[in-house]
């Protein structure tokens, strides 16, 4: 099927956002990471991310997105998207669909920003609590965004794309590129693979090294985001916090954004 106007141009701002860097703070910030577990000590860095690990298996293996079908209708015809089945969003106006999407990142984003500032009081001693729950928010944001688009955050080789879009929005830029480049993979896997199998190759990409190799990448993206809240004034490390939590979201359903829609694009080639 042939791409309109609307479709061509976003796939070229995906193309320029996949090289764009993700700033010189997170950049800068990444690199002294020995530093970083030094300041808060080894024992504590192990523990956030032991929480962060268990976190992460709650989402790989129990985690499942429960859709509320009318909800999502109604929100879908509120944007103008008039569909009478949620299986009919693979093939809606993009235009519409990430209008969509754009406004309800910026509700998640509010939301992030009212729970940092909440945790913000307790400083670096709520700062593992409160950000293994962001990540869980993130990783529901991450499912809407990909059910919006017509993909089903539940199948196995998606679930493992989720979690390396939540990579590549907090990480730096070194993860982003390492992000994106996995997911290529899965999709590859995803396109050449259509038997019963696909659940087993999907979890042996993302088993065991693989894995250990995410926790910790992970674990060091959400500490460079963590260590400002170790200042000793409330009303700093709540403002910090609120926005440390406010970038999260909005960095990572960005992320999802750019992806999704590019395999929007794509698979409407294939139609």
């Amino acid at each position: 099927m042939e791409l309109n106007k609307y479709e061509r141009i976003s796939l070229k701002r995906v193309n320029i956002w996949e090289r764009k860097s993700q700033g010189k703070f997170i950049d800068i910030s990444s690199k002294p990471v020995d530093y970083l577990i030094k300041k808060i000590g080894t024992d504590k860095f192990k523990r956030f991310e032991s929480a962060i690990e268990n976190t992460l298996n709650k989402m790989v293996n129990t985690a499942t997105y429960s859709v509320n079908e009318k909800e999502l209708l109604k929100r879908a015809h509120d944007h103008g998207i008039m569909i009478n089945d949620l299986s009919e969003l693979k093939t809606c106006n993009l235009k519409l669909v990430d209008f969509c999407n754009r406004k309800h990142i910026k509700f998640h984003q509010r939301a992030g920003a009212a729970q940092g500032a909440v945790a913000g009081i307790g400083g670096a001693l709520a700062a593992t609590a409160d950000l293994t729950a962001i990540l869980l928010q993130v990783f529901h944001l991450v499912q809407e965004i990909a059910f919006c688009y017509g993909y089903d955050p539940n199948d196995a080789i998606e679930k493992i794309i989720l979690l390396r879009i939540i990579e590549a929005g907090i990480g730096n830029s070194a993860n982003k590129r390492h992000a994106l480049a996995e997911i290529q993979k899965l999709i590859q896997i995803e396109q050449d693979d259509k038997d019963s199998e696909i659940s087993q190759k999907a979890i042996s990409v993302f088993g065991g090294h693989a894995m250990s190799e995410y926790v910790e990448n992970l674990s060091v993206a959400l500490l460079v985001r963590l260590f400002p809240r170790s200042l000793p004034l409330p009303l700093i490390t709540m403002a910090i916090s609120a926005r440390s939590d406010h970038e999260i979201m909005e960095s990572t359903g960005e992320t999802a954004f750019m992806v999704f829609r590019k395999r929007f694009i794509e698979r409407k080639l294939t139609l």
